[in-house]
């Protein structure tokens, strides 16, 4: 189990770093990493692997994520959220609900998107937010991020309430901020919680730092195809021989695979790399 993976629903008020350093002391495990952050003032899942289930924790940080957020309009803070600097504020009685989903339309799909100032993406080796709070000037380019579908649940004055899913690396405070300044009234985020990681979901994580359950590699991974392997391939698996050398690759479609013996132990990920199959993890 210190090889497991380990759901949190963070509660607002502490870092997911806060959480890492609290599950070190609990379960007496160093290696430890996560599938994303989340910021201090959001709640909602956070993926946390252990020892060796860190060499997969980019198969979770690849997939869709999914986020319910409320935006309000009219206001323009530093950080894109209400813990920021007012910068600008415009009273406004209430969002033209058809404006406002024009504009979330063409923020649907792939997009350009530049990170906020106050965040942990690096620039020339050093994270953004130190720039930021030593008032230096740096400029920040776009990345393409995915949004797979931007759903308005509801909308009263100046809030409205979105599900949203999307890709790694896209940052919700930026979208609040760019569809605020296109509809041109400002947008920051005021609440914002994770739902989803693919494949986990925050009805399955633990609200308890001290006593989290720690699930299984073996079953955190049920969602990938399966291939068992002979007795005899083990071995070689184990010392690296190359799998198209055991197996027909050229069969094989998906991007990635666990590959179990007759018992259903798990014995490692392949995963597809161009036209070819490596190794994700030797378990």
């Amino acid at each position: 189990m210190e090889n497991g993976i380990v759901l949190i629903d963070k509660p607002a008020g502490i870092t997911t770093f806060d959480i890492i350093r609290k599950l070190r002391k609990t379960l007496n495990v160093k290696k430890m990493g996560h599938a994303g952050v989340l910021d201090k003032m959001a709640t909602g899942l956070v993926v946390i692997a252990l020892g060796k289930s860190t060499k997969l924790l980019s198969i979770f940080e690849n997939g869709y994520k999914v986020y319910e957020a409320e935006f309000t309009f009219g206001l323009t803070t530093d950080t894109y959220d209400m813990c920021g600097t007012i910068i600008d504020k415009k009273e406004i009685d209430e969002v033209e609900r058809d404006k406002l989903l024009n504009v979330v339309e063409k923020f649907t799909g792939e997009i350009e998107q530049a990170p906020p100032s106050y965040s942990n993406v690096k620039i020339n080796g050093k994270r953004l937010y130190k720039y930021a709070l030593r008032k230096e000037n740096i400029e920040i380019p776009k990345r393409k991020v995915r949004i797979f579908d931007f759903e308005l649940l509801s909308i009263k004055k100046n809030k409205a309430k979105f599900k949203i899913k999307c890709s790694k690396g896209t940052y919700i405070r930026s979208l609040a901020h760019d569809i605020g300044k296109e509809i041109g009234y400002g947008g920051i985020v005021t609440n914002l919680r994770r739902t989803e990681i693919y494949p986990f979901k925050v009805t399955e994580a633990s609200t308890l730092i001290d006593s989290p359950k720690i699930l299984p590699i073996q079953e955190t991974l049920n969602f990938m195809n399966e291939i068992v392997v002979d007795t005899e391939l083990i071995a070689n698996i184990k010392n690296g021989v190359h799998i198209c050398k055991m197996l027909n690759c050229n069969q094989l479609k998906e991007r990635y695979y666990r590959l179990i013996d007759i018992n259903s132990t798990l014995i490692a990920i392949i995963e597809k790399k161009n036209k070819n199959y490596t190794y994700k993890a030797i378990l």
